[in-house]
């Protein structure tokens, strides 16, 4: 019986086999080798090279220093609102150093709060019995003092011996002093010049920490507007750069497109701000899009993006022309992408100088 299965499994695999193969070998589209030429549609009109970008042109998002990326928060087609997070690079150097100037905070607070305990009870008791025994020390010197001026006027001492009792008089009232001082001081606690310069360094060191939160923070790159991402050229673990040919990260607004279109320095003057304008794409399936003029850029800058034509002049300068897709214009079934080259048509004004 065993037998008898495996055979017909066998079939039907050979018939599924067989009809897989048939079915997936269909023609392929018949693309004509040669294809027209795009011509202008308008009798009188200039050409020029057009780039899709998104409204508001793309923005490239590059991190402020360089640096090891430890998280990316989007993906490519993620849309992305101002202020949203979308990389974080490497902070713990300056994520160790908050963790000293935090430990610093406390104990400028520390300080503060000593002042404040000031005078301790037990400093107290010394300084007053230091005051008692200095007193009584002097009163002493003071009583010897006495005694050895009146010897000395019935002539028994001399007056280096008064001289002597007179500076351990002196002597014994300095001390009693200090340690009054000492005593006064202590029991009027903390120094009111010490708490200004004591709070001054705790703000000082607050400063340092709110400074360095913020270079923490300056490491999250965020999206600087509404956007979608539509180009994503860095992964976790790699170098992000300042300077490199392609920014790490694109934005883009995809809720309309417009198309930078470089025209000629000698065929600015056909080009009226009402003038009628197409864009033709390129490729298998050709689909005429019309523009609207949105502005005419005023700085003329050397030719840079080339349309490929071996006609194509490039020792010359143009003027960018920003157009907007009309709405509805894009068709789903063939849709056009910021970074796209196309073919512009301006319809131009006036007649041409013969």
């Amino acid at each position: 019986m065993l037998r008898w299965v495996t055979i017909v499994l066998s079939v039907l695999g050979l018939a599924v086999g067989v009809w897989a193969v048939s079915t997936a070998d269909q023609p392929p589209v018949n693309l004509p080798l040669g294809r027209p030429a795009s011509v202008n549609p308008y009798e009188r009109g200039v050409a020029a090279l057009g780039i899709v970008e998104p409204a508001g042109r793309a923005v490239g998002v590059v991190p402020p220093e360089p640096g090891v990326v430890v998280e990316v928060m989007v993906n490519v087609g993620d849309r992305a609102k101002a202020g949203d997070a979308l990389f974080r690079l490497d902070a713990r150097l300056l994520e160790a150093e908050l963790l000293q100037k935090q430990a610093g905070v406390e104990a400028a607070r520390a300080e503060i709060a000593r002042w404040h305990a000031l005078p301790r009870k037990d400093d107290l008791p010394p300084l007053r019995a230091a005051v008692a025994q200095a007193r009584a020390q002097h009163e002493d010197r003071m009583d010897v003092l006495k005694r050895v001026r009146e010897a000395s006027q019935k002539g028994s001492v001399g007056d280096r011996d008064v001289a002597a009792a007179r500076f351990a008089a002196e002597a014994s009232a300095a001390t009693l002093a200090r340690a009054e001082g000492d005593l006064q001081r202590a029991e009027a606690g903390g120094w009111e010049p010490d708490l200004v310069l004591a709070q001054a360094q705790l703000a000082h060191r607050i400063a340092e920490v709110d400074a360095l939160k913020l270079l923490i923070d300056r490491l999250t790159v965020r999206a600087p507007r509404d956007g979608t991402v539509l180009r994503r050229e860095i992964e976790p673990g790699e170098q992000a750069t300042t300077g490199g040919v392609s920014p790490p990260m694109i934005l883009g607004d995809l809720s309309g497109l417009w198309v930078r279109a470089q025209i000629d320095e000698e065929d600015i003057g056909l080009v009226g701000e009402a003038a009628q304008a197409v864009a033709r794409t390129r490729g298998a399936v050709v689909v005429d899009i019309p523009l609207r003029l949105v502005r005419i850029e005023p700085y003329a800058r050397p030719k840079q993006d080339l349309s490929g034509s071996n006609r194509e002049r490039v020792d010359t300068r143009v003027i960018e022309a920003v157009f907007e897709m009309m709405p509805g214009a894009q068709k789903p079934a063939t849709p056009t992408y910021p970074g796209q080259a196309v073919d512009v048509f301006i319809e131009s004004r006036g007649r041409v100088a013969g």
